[in-house]
């Protein structure tokens, strides 16, 4: 009986000690926070705000009127198309002095001569202004016909069209004489853009690669839309040559010493809202005493910024493609930098990991060498060779609550 009861008490020792390491067991195990390991990429870039500098000419008006537009914000125009009209109760002044520069740069491109004097020009004039106050075209015409060379060139502005493009202003302009309508015409090609800043002779496309640190502070400015009423000297268009512009992008030195001229850079353009991707090239770069400007030129997307002016770049040095982890999953162990990962089992290890590039939030560390299919990859630190952690790893979220050989939920 002394026996049985001996047996029995060793049975229950014996599963009350089973039941204890079991529930110790259990108490052991913790919970981790983690994530998956996935392939990512990561930049480095450099914020900066940049200054739109185009090719652009400001048409003005010569003198105060009713405007009449033809064509549609961002149009396309070809060179000496018609684009506006001014529609004016005062004399016939202005048009009269057009025709006859007009008619002198007419003769300049049949003859090849040297233009039309002031003296000359005074004289026409009177003349061509009683031809039109009596409707007498006929005359005018013989009159404009008659113009004299001279030594003082006045039709340099009319230089760059052509002969048929002149007679077809001079012929608008004289039939425009009794209703005094000015007609304003593009003298290059390009885009047309009824939004003016006052900017445009601050920063101008022939002057560029001048700009300095100080001279691209962001000045005030205020846009000037299509307009009903013009007065004299204000803007009325201005047409911007379409395809080629410059970014001037000011950023700190150390900075600037990333790039380097004659090197393409990608740009990322912020506006709006909106963002785009390209290729700039860095003709210059103009360095102060603390802050340096990068002269940076585009031939494509012009469509996407014609009409503004300073925008938000993000300058992309680098681009990292690997296994993209949480900056809070790091941790140095053994003065090797790594991360705990939770294997199939539940049981923590610590696996090195090679860091290729950082932010604020993530790094994307390297995917390693291959080493044989269903093994892990390996890095190289220094002199030794270390698995290390692969796509679809849980990797530990707070390393410093864990410890390796752990077993975990």
């Amino acid at each position: 009986m002394a026996r049985k009861n001996f047996g029995l008490k060793n049975f229950f020792f014996s599963f009350a000690t089973v039941v204890i390491a079991i529930y110790i067991f259990k108490n052991f195990q913790v919970s981790a926070q983690f994530m998956v390991a996935e392939n990512g990429v990561l930049e480095d870039i450099i914020k900066a705000e940049g200054i739109i500098v185009k090719d652009e000419v400001v048409y003005r008006a010569n003198l105060e009127g009713t405007a009449l537009y033809y064509l549609e914000e961002g149009t396309k125009v070809r060179k000496g198309q018609l684009i506006a009209e001014i529609n004016t109760e005062g004399d016939s002044e202005e048009i009269i002095r057009q025709i006859a520069e007009i008619q002198s740069a007419i003769d300049n491109k049949e003859k090849g001569e040297q233009g039309l004097s002031t003296e000359n020009l005074t004289v026409f004039e009177k003349e061509i202004q009683l031809c039109i106050l009596n409707n007498d075209l006929e005359n005018m015409y013989n009159i404009v016909g008659q113009v004299n060379n001279g030594s003082i060139s006045i039709s340099s502005i009319y230089d760059d069209y052509t002969l048929a493009q002149l007679k077809e202003m001079k012929n608008s302009l004289v039939e425009s004489g009794s209703t005094n309508r000015i007609p304003y015409y593009s003298s290059i090609a390009g885009i047309i853009s009824y939004k003016t800043d006052g900017l445009e002779d601050i920063y101008k496309f022939e002057n560029v690669k001048e700009l300095t640190p100080s001279s691209t502070l962001r000045l005030n400015y205020t846009i000037s839309e299509k307009k009903k009423k013009i007065h004299k000297d204000e803007e009325v268009f201005k047409i911007i040559r379409n395809f080629e512009y410059y970014i001037a992008a000011t950023v700190d030195n150390e900075k600037a010493k990333l790039f380097e001229e004659n090197k393409y850079v990608k740009v990322r353009i912020l506006s709006e809202g909106e963002e785009f991707e390209v290729w700039g090239y860095i003709e210059k770069i103009n360095y102060g005493s603390e802050q340096s400007v990068l002269i940076l030129f585009f031939d494509d997307y012009f469509y996407k910024i014609y009409d503004k002016r300073y925008i938000n770049l993000e300058l992309i040095t680098a681009i990292h493609e690997g296994i993209k982890i949480k900056n809070q999953a790091l941790i140095e162990k053994d003065g090797v930098m790594g991360a705990y990962v939770q294997d199939a089992s539940n049981i923590i290890k610590f696996f090195p990991v090679e860091i290729l590039g950082s932010n604020e939030e993530y790094s994307i560390i390297s995917l390693g060498d291959f080493v044989a299919a269903n093994e892990r990859r390996t890095i190289t630190l220094g002199t030794d060779i270390y698995p290390t952690i692969k796509i679809f790893d849980k990797v530990i979220l707070e390393p410093d609550k864990v410890y390796e050989g752990q077993i975990v939920d």
